[in-house]
Formats: structure tokens, sequence, C-alpha cells
């Protein structure tokens, strides 16, 4: 795909659209997480088997990305991501029209299949259009999906009461739609390449070893696992902790959590200040240190109000990390930008998968303030070790020097 052209309103306009796609995948996985009990009660189950309905998102969007990574490539990114985006919107209707348990659960699965094709995709198709500022386009782009998140869920809980779960789905719904348009109308087309002949599962697997012949690859996907697993591992045990503290519940743990959104919209918006002064390297450095730090002073149990401004320097930490990362992808194998970072996807929800269990493990060994201390001196040692690793490889794309 050719970066776009130098009319800075078709730019804006078309980067836009990305940033509304961001904020659409996130609303439409995170919206159901605090309505758990209202769900429940309304279709006659148990509060853990609607508990469930996350792990039917986010196991298929985990588990297809290693496909829909290469038929990106193969059939072309704008395609395949708009068509994600209709398949979402359908998906949620779905769920919106849902009047039983086994509906809603088939309806969360296809959201999460859908959703494996527009993050990753979207992220590629950014490597592509914006070659000059991409670090900070892909930073913003996430962003949007941070924001995504955290809105969708506080704005589920303060209107679930007015208009009911369902309504909320069809707000959902709106977005997504509006979303799905956009691209269809606004993004430019990726056409699909026309010398690799038929899509198959070999050609599929000799582009991931193309990927992983890249030194680079291991040390990208090594660093999300255990950054993105370890920081977002942490949060279903903020409202516990709190609540041991005697420091609050749900309502202060929502707001700590959000603190994680405004820090990564503090380093989107000085992000292109940092790469005036500081290289890609020492920003992941920074950032583990950022990150550890947050959570070396959030261990100390103070106010909840100060725990915000402490999980926004574990969010700020983070994204420094990860953002720096992601567009180490973006140069592993840009002519299979959608598989690299259909890959990078994968391994940041395992980390994710595998972070609670972590984080649980040794809050029961440790005590949650030595556990905060601990995790975040490994946070603090993965972002030193990824700016040694990264300031130390050779530059390899497409398996040369």
């Amino acid at each position: 795909m050719k970066p776009l052209d130098s009319n800075p309103g078709r730019t804006l306009l078309v980067f836009f659209v990305f940033l509304l796609c961001g904020f659409s995948s996130a609303v439409a996985s995170r919206t159901l997480d605090p309505l758990t009990i209202v769900i429940a009660q309304d279709l006659l189950v148990p509060v853990s088997s609607v508990a469930l309905l996350a792990s039917a998102l986010t196991l298929p969007y985990a588990l297809a990305q290693p496909i829909l990574g290469p038929v990106g490539d193969h059939f072309g990114k704008a395609r395949v991501l708009r068509i994600a985006l209709w398949l979402s919107a359908a998906s949620i209707l779905l769920s919106a029209l849902a009047q039983s348990y086994g509906m809603l659960f088939v309806a969360r699965v296809l959201t999460g299949l859908a959703g494996a094709g527009i993050m990753p995709v979207a992220m590629a198709m950014i490597g592509d259009l914006y070659p000059r500022g991409r670090q900070v386009a892909i930073a913003r782009f996430v962003t949007s999906a941070i924001i995504g998140q955290i809105l969708g869920a506080v704005f589920a809980g303060m209107v679930e009461a007015q208009i009911g779960w369902r309504g909320v789905m069809w707000i959902c719904f709106a977005v997504v739609l509006v979303a799905a348009v956009g691209a269809n109308v606004l993004l430019p087309s990726s056409p699909a390449p026309k010398d690799r002949g038929r899509f198959s599962i070999p050609g599929a697997l000799a582009t991931y070893r193309r990927i992983f012949a890249n030194p680079r690859a291991w040390a990208c996907y090594g660093t999300v696992f255990v950054s993105g697993g370890l920081t977002f591992g942490f949060l279903p045990f903020v409202s516990p902790v709190l609540a041991s503290q005697n420091n609050g519940g749900a309502r202060e743990a929502g707001f700590i959590i959000a603190g994680m959104a405004a820090g990564s919209l503090a380093f989107s918006v000085f992000l292109p200040l940092l790469l005036r002064f500081v290289a890609r390297p020492l920003l992941m450095s920074l950032g583990g240190i950022a990150g550890g730090a947050g959570f070396l002073a959030y261990s100390y149990g103070a106010p909840w109000y100060f725990q915000i401004v402490f999980f926004s320097l574990v969010g700020l930490g983070f994204f420094m990390l990860h953002n720096s990362v992601q567009t180490e992808v973006a140069e592993i194998e840009p002519s299979a930008r959608s598989s690299a970072y259909a890959m990078h996807a994968f391994s940041f929800f395992l980390g994710q998968s595998a972070g609670p269990a972590i984080w649980s493990v040794s809050i029961a060994a440790l005590g949650a303030p030595a556990a905060m201390c601990a995790i975040g001196l490994v946070i603090a040692a993965a972002g030193l070790v990824a700016g040694q690793v990264f300031r130390g490889l050779p530059r390899i794309v497409s398996g040369r020097l």
C-alpha cells in the first residue's frame, strides 16, 4: 500500500477513520463487562456463566490472529478491515437481539472473531500509509482504543438503568456501523498482491518463518508478552486490593483503571516532543522504569485518589514501552505487516491470559504489597532489557541486513 499523498486534509480525515475503527472495536469488546449482574438477572442464568462472555470474546480474538494476519496480507488489508467492521456490527446487532444466553454467547464469539480483523490490520495499514511519523500515528490509534475500552465500560454503567443492557448494545451497534461506513467510503484500498497465487496454510506458515527469521520479532513478541501480561493482568485485582485496604470499592477501582487511559493519552500528546530528544531504545527503557515505579508507588496503599496518579504512571510507562515495540513490528517484514502485527496481538493476548494467574500466585505467596514491588521490578527490568536488546540488534528487513 502506497503512503498517503501530501494533502493534509485527506490525511487527517483518513486518520480520523482509523481512530474511529480503534475506538469502535474497543467499545464493542468491553462494554458488557460492567453489566454482568444485569444480564444474568435478565436471562435467568448464573453470574458465573455471564462472566464467561469475556472469554467467549477474547479467546477467539487471540486464536484468529495467526490466520487473519496472512489473510490481510494476501487479499488486501483494507478489504479485510472493512469486512471485519461489518461483521462486528452484525454480531453486536445479534447481541442486542439475543433472547437467550446461548444466542448471546454465540454473538460474543462472533464479535471476538470480527475484532481480530480490526486492530492488527488497521495498525498494519497505518504502517503502510504513514511511514513518516509512524510511531506517533500508532500511539494515537492505540490510545483511541484504550479510551474506547474505558469510556465504553463507564458509559454502559451510567446509562444501563435508563435504557437496559440491550439499549447499550444498540448504541454500540450504531458506533461500529458509523466506523464501517467510514472505512468503506474514506479508507484507501489496498490491492491484493498479484504474485502470491492462492491463499494456503503452508504459504501463511512460510510468511511466519520469514518473520521469525528476524531476531527483532522474538524481541518484540517477548517484550509485549511480559509487559502486557504483567500490566493488564493486574486489572482484575484492583478492586479486591482496594477492599483489603478498606480504601474503596468498584467505583474507585474504575477511576483507578481509568488512570491508565490518562497515561496513554498523555503519552500520545507528548510523544512528538519526546521523539525529538529520546531515541526509541531509550524510550523503551524509560517506559519500563516508569511502569515499574508506578507499581512500587502503588504498593504503599495510599488513598485511592493518589492511586489514580500512580496507575497513570503505570499506564504512561506501559505505553512508552508498548508503542515503541509496536513501531518496531512495522519493520520486521514490510511485505507482510498484517501477519507481523497479528503475531504481536497474539503474543499480547497470550500474556494477558497468563498475567492474572501470575498475579494471583504472587499475591498469595508474597502478599499484595510485596507482589506489586516484585512485579514492578520485573517490568522495569523488561524495559531496560528491551532497550538494550533493540539498541544492539542489527536492523534486518526481509531477512537481509
